[in-house]
């Protein structure tokens, strides 16, 4: 199965920084490493009140992304990426580029 990847970002390039913050992301971009592409979408869920990280999981999860990249989440949303099998991967750089992750995932 092909990897695809999530990472939250606080822009709309990839010379934005992760934003650490998964529900309540600016952007996210979905990466694929084998064929080196992306794209980036606005977080639709990210004004919601209550359960902005569920409702982006399921998103995604529709996109195919089989990887979240992202700074810090819920319990809730951490058991749902459990129970879905989506991988998580935190990482604490908040200063780190969008790109600079991509770099470091492709094969």
């Amino acid at each position: 199965m092909e990897k695809l990847f999530a990472i939250s970002s606080t822009g709309k390039t990839e010379k934005s920084f992760l934003d650490l913050r998964f529900g309540k992301c600016m952007n996210i971009v979905v990466f694929n490493p084998s064929t080196n592409q992306f794209s980036i979408i606005e977080n639709p869920f990210r004004e919601e009140q209550e359960s902005s990280g569920i409702h982006l999981v399921e998103f995604l999860k529709k996109q195919g992304v089989t990887s979240i990249i992202t700074g810090e989440v819920g319990p809730k949303v951490s058991d749902l990426l459990e129970k879905e099998k989506i991988q998580l991967i935190l990482l604490q750089e908040d200063k780190i580029r969008v790109e600079t992750i991509m770099d470091r995932i492709k094969p």
